[in-house]
């Protein structure tokens, strides 16, 4: 199972945990070292300082060996002095000369040169052993030291190391490790303020550049390539908004004099089908015009609009068109001002383009019903056929239609109004009406 890495301060953060872990282990564990070999070298020195002490006293007579240690040496010995006790043996083991009755040194194992540890019941013993003389007269000076004896304080220290001070230890790598971490935030801080920059970037925004002030050095150069293709970006845009707004205007003009012409030609059935097709024609130009204005990077959502009044002109403007097809216009909840941020001129657009949406699909002999609420939200409402669940997701799109043989819409009115929310930070949703048609609710942020 992979562990998710989905950012590079996660990513940090794992890999100085698993090395700060290795660390938590290794550190102990060669201070551990460390200190036992520290120690076993004391214990070495010490016992050999005792063995060279006793030898200085050890003499061989024709008699024999003869060991005449002074009065306060041997009382330090027979007492046990620090666990100490030692044991003067021939080649073959025996005892010669011994620091009492009970001396653990008789017992130690015989390696001249080095260190060693051996047992006795439950007890444990360092020992040294020095040896003199050579061939059958030769003789070990053993010198043993009980590890367990209370005034041994260095093996105390040896056992207890992992138990205490290794995690103190852990604990320092522990606090390492949160101060590692507020590091690598605090170096990361550029990149997550550039990420809510990129995240601001929207075709109102499309001004906005990602900093490099402050962003280290690695990611420079991607800030850098990412600027720059927002530069080609806009620039690909501005033409595009140019080239609609241009050819718009270009051709409003022609249309409003072929309209004016075909008017003035004696009425016949041709000459309305022109009619008609030269009103649908300067529909599509007006709203192509609203939307290159809406695309405009100056637009300003500023200012407060009057809800109500916004929808009762609404009503007023498109009742006749209403009435003209046998349908009827019905105006909700508009007792009161509602009043909300906003550009009047848009939010009138907006709720003009619902209102005319629902006529052309509400059945003949039913009423548009618009609802104004006091929450800053206006309800759309028509008795048509409704909204199908696969269509959701494409009606606020621009130049879409659900019936691709109708000739009787443009599909820009519901992205104008989808537009409007967005620049006004309001939504538009839809939800189809149990008695049949569709609701479309217009929302938008409330003048405080």
């Amino acid at each position: 199972m992979r562990l998710p890495l989905n950012s590079i301060q996660s990513r940090i953060a794992l890999f100085h945990l698993l090395a700060i872990g290795i660390a938590a282990i290794l550190v102990p564990l060669a201070n551990y070292l460390l200190i036992t070999q520290s120690t076993n070298q004391f214990e070495t020195r010490t016992l050999r300082d005792h063995a060279t002490t006793i030898d200085r006293y050890l003499t061989q007579t024709p008699q024999g060996w003869r060991l005449d240690l002074p009065d306060d040496l041997r009382a330090l010995y027979a007492h046990g002095l620090d666990g100490l006790s030692y044991a003067v043996v021939d080649a073959g083991d025996r005892p010669l000369f011994v620091s009492g009755p009970d001396a653990d040194a008789a017992k130690a194992p015989a390696f001249a040169g080095y260190l060693a540890q051996y047992s006795r019941g439950d007890s444990r013993f360092y020992s040294f052993a020095l040896q003199r003389g050579s061939g059958r007269d030769d003789v070990w000076i053993k010198v043993s030291q009980d590890i367990q004896h209370p005034d041994v304080i260095f093996d105390d220290i040896v056992s207890s190391y992992l138990g205490r001070i290794g995690w103190f230890t852990v604990a320092i790598l522990a606090i390492l490790l949160a101060i590692d971490i507020m590091v690598v935030r605090t170096a990361l801080a550029p990149v997550l303020r550039s990420s809510e920059i990129a995240k601001s970037i929207n075709l109102a925004r499309i001004d906005l550049r990602l900093p490099e002030a402050g962003v280290p050095r690695e990611l420079q150069p991607l800030i850098a390539a990412m600027n720059q293709a927002l530069d080609r970006l806009e620039e690909g845009i501005r033409l595009q908004r140019e080239f609609t707004s241009d050819a718009a205007h270009e051709l409003r003009t022609p249309l409003a004099v072929l309209r004016a012409r075909v008017e003035m030609m004696p009425d016949q059935e041709d000459v309305a089908k022109i009619k008609s097709d030269i009103i649908v024609m300067s529909h599509v130009v007006d709203q192509l015009l609203e939307m290159a204005e809406l695309e405009g990077t100056g637009i300003s959502a500023a200012g407060k609009t009057d809800l109500s009044a916004a929808s009762a002109d609404v009503a007023v403007m498109l009742a006749e068109v209403a009435i003209r097809q046998g349908k009827a216009i019905a105006l909700f909840g508009a007792e009161r001002p509602v009043w909300v941020r906003g550009d009047p001129t848009m939010i009138f657009r907006a709720i003009r383009n619902l209102v005319d949406n629902a006529i052309k699909h509400t059945r003949p002999g039913t009423t548009v019903e618009l609802d104004v609420k006091p929450n800053g939200s206006v309800s759309v409402s028509d008795y048509g056929a409704g909204i199908r669940d696969k269509d959701r997701d494409f009606i606020f799109r621009r130049f879409w239609r659900g019936d691709r043989n109708a000739t009787d819409g443009t599909g820009l009115g519901l992205a104008i109004v989808s537009r409007i929310a967005e620049i006004h930070s309001g939504t538009v949703a839809v939800t189809n009406r149990r008695e049949g048609g569709a609701t479309f609710t217009f929302s938008l942020p409330l003048a405080h």
